[in-house]
Formats: structure tokens, sequence, C-alpha cells
């Protein structure tokens, strides 16, 4: 109609498309979690003593290190495979695993780090304020990632409606 001017709500955007936000986000988010937590076992690897307390690693913990390398490019792969339009190539079965299993690794080494530095210290050590709840936050995203992925998943194809 001629003179009528029309004002595009914000707040008209469909559930899903904010979800879908929210999902990319947490992607980021994780694959930042996990670049940061790489980085710094790298760190440690070739031989950093910041958080050691300024002793040498040993020969296992270098071996931990590694491993913890090696997951750290997994979890960052696997989070941005979920937000990613190359990650369509991978069977979402294996993605959400490794998303799960990470949300449980990560969420029960944090929460269990975090009680045993409660229950063992009268001080706050740099363990529990800095490194469990760093786990945790890992394990949060993680989950958060595999639960709206599967939700946008879901609603996509019509089994939620």
């Amino acid at each position: 109609m001629k003179g009528v001017i029309s004002i595009k709500n914000n707040n008209d955007c469909h559930p899903l498309d904010k979800i879908e936000k929210w999902l990319v986000f947490t992607g980021y988010a994780a694959f930042v979690w996990s670049t940061l937590f790489g980085l710094i076992h790298i760190y440690w690897a070739t031989g950093g003593t910041l958080g050691f307390e300024g002793q040498t690693m040993g020969e296992v913990l270098f071996i931990i290190n590694l491993v913890a390398i090696g997951l750290c490019i997994i979890a960052a792969f696997t989070a941005l495979a979920l937000v990613q339009a190359w990650g369509r190539r991978f069977p979402s079965w294996l993605l959400l695993i490794l998303a799960w299993g990470a949300c449980v690794v990560l969420g029960l080494r944090g929460g269990v780090g975090i009680i045993q530095s409660l229950s063992g210290s009268d001080s706050l050590p740099l363990l529990l304020v800095i490194v469990e709840p760093f786990f945790l936050l890992g394990g949060i995203l993680y989950g958060l990632l595999a639960f709206l992925y599967i939700y946008t998943k879901k609603s996509k194809t019509g089994r939620d409606k």
C-alpha cells in the first residue's frame, strides 16, 4: 500500500534461528577453549614450568601432555565440524560421540577436581581457582554444543514438530 511504512521487529526471528546462533557461538567458544588448552600443553611439553612451581616435567607428564595436545586438536576439530558446512561430511553420530565424550571427561575432571581441592586445603590453591573451573567450563561448552546440535538437527528435519 502506498504511504504505509513497515517496521521490522527484530524480536520476530524464528526461535530456531536464535538457537542456531547459540550453536555457532558455542561451537566457536569450544574451539577457542580447546585451542587455549592445547597451547598450554604445548608450552608445558616444550619445557615451560609455569604452574609446576618451578619444577621440571618428568617423562610421564611429558607423555600426558602429548596425549592432551592430540585430544585438544581432535576437540577443536569436532567443535568446528559441528558448526561449519564442511562438518556435514562426517557422520553426526561420530561428532556427537566426540562432543559428549569431551563433555563427560572434562566435566568430571573439573567437578571432581574442585571437590578434591575444596576438601583438601584451607587456602584456595591455583588448581581450584583457575585449572579446575577451566576443565568444568570445557565440559559445559561441549555438552551445550552437543545438545544444541541435536536440537537444531531435530527441528530442521521436522521430527520435533
